[in-house]
């Protein structure tokens, strides 16, 4: 039942299976892109994907597209590797400045329902102090790689935002089971809210240095202010 990839060899296998294929009456429109002053991180953290070197843009940016799931999806699915930003105010924090913290998707977005087997992605944060300071964003983040093998390393559920492992970070996760336990597939009482996340380290990723078992430090639940997507327009118009 795993989509088990091996991401070295995913990067040829995009066009299977893409959406307004030869056979498909309805083709997909073309992706709008968000206008983004800057990359909000440095694009060195991605020296060692698929990315490297290559024009990124925001194809999706919660608070204009929607916090739902479905909007998320209608954005980011078939876009190729991604990279996922957050911004969360922590309540235990004294500052002000949003909380920052992102991932790397290596597999991209398909609606799948399905998760995949890989060691690519990881998780990353910035640490309090360097969100207060506003020209962070050529600041290196704290990176969190995989660990305890490469088994489901990432969910791709339809109702159900970005996932990173079974509990490294959800972002909006799926309101109601997916795999198999899920009745009524046309309602849409199961969608997740990208608002919310939540998050738990050490059994699929790696604890922060501080050894928090938490993205968000202190913080096992936050709410999101706005979550953005970055890919590249060049791979994502292979699909």
């Amino acid at each position: 039942m795993a989509a088990v990839v091996n991401t070295h060899f995913a990067f040829f296998n995009w066009n299977f299976g893409r959406k307004g294929g030869s056979g498909d009456s309805n083709p997909q429109q073309l992706p709008i892109y968000h206008n983004v002053d800057h990359l909000p991180f440095p694009p060195s953290l991605l020296d060692k994907t698929f990315l490297r070197g290559r024009e990124l843009k925001c194809c999706y940016k919660a608070t204009i597209d929607g916090f739902s799931a479905t909007a998320f999806h209608n954005c980011a699915d078939f876009k190729g590797p991604c990279v996922i930003i957050g911004y969360t105010t922590l309540t235990n924090s004294s500052s002000s400045s949003p909380f920052k913290f992102g991932a790397f998707n290596p597999e991209g977005y398909r609606s799948t329902d399905d998760y995949y087997d890989t060691f690519e992605p990881f998780l990353f944060y910035w640490p309090t102090n360097d969100n207060n300071n506003n020209n962070n964003n050529n600041t290196i983040p704290t990176v969190l790689p995989k660990v305890g093998g490469s088994g489901a390393a990432l969910f791709d559920y339809a109702r159900g935002g970005p996932q990173f492992g079974a509990d490294g970070l959800l972002i909006g996760p799926p309101l109601a089971p997916v795999m198999g336990g899920f009745a009524g597939p046309d309602t849409n009482s199961g969608i997740g809210d990208l608002r919310q996340a939540k998050s738990r380290l050490g059994l699929s990723y790696a604890k922060r240095p501080d050894g928090k078992d938490s993205l968000f430090g202190d913080e096992s639940r936050v709410l999101l202010q706005d979550v953005l997507v970055f890919c590249s327009p060049q791979i994502a118009s292979l699909y």
